[in-house]
């Protein structure tokens, strides 16, 4: 259970390793390479029609700007669709 991201390397959380993991379960995927839908295209694969994403979550900041009119930065949860490498095909 080693799912990353075949982008930045990076490996995901324990929580969303378990969604990778059950997604990988329910279809039958076999590898631990992970990516967004841009991050694909920009690697010179194409997601393929009609593959399903596994979501995840990540923190990350987001500018605001106060009541007194600066501007601060906060901790947000984002949701996110990542596609397995099973499921893109090289761009021709």
């Amino acid at each position: 259970m080693q799912n990353f991201n075949t982008i930045t390397q990076s490996v995901y959380s324990v929580n969303n390793q378990t969604n990778l993991e059950q997604h990988k379960e329910a279809y039958n995927l076999k590898s631990d390479a992970w990516a967004g839908f841009k991050q694909w295209n920009e690697a010179g694969r194409k997601v393929s029609k009609g593959a399903k994403g596994c979501k995840i979550f990540m923190v990350c900041d987001k500018k605001i700007t106060t009541i007194q009119g600066k501007e601060d930065t906060k901790k947000v949860l984002k949701a996110l669709y990542v596609f397995n490498i099973e499921h893109t095909e090289e761009i021709k």
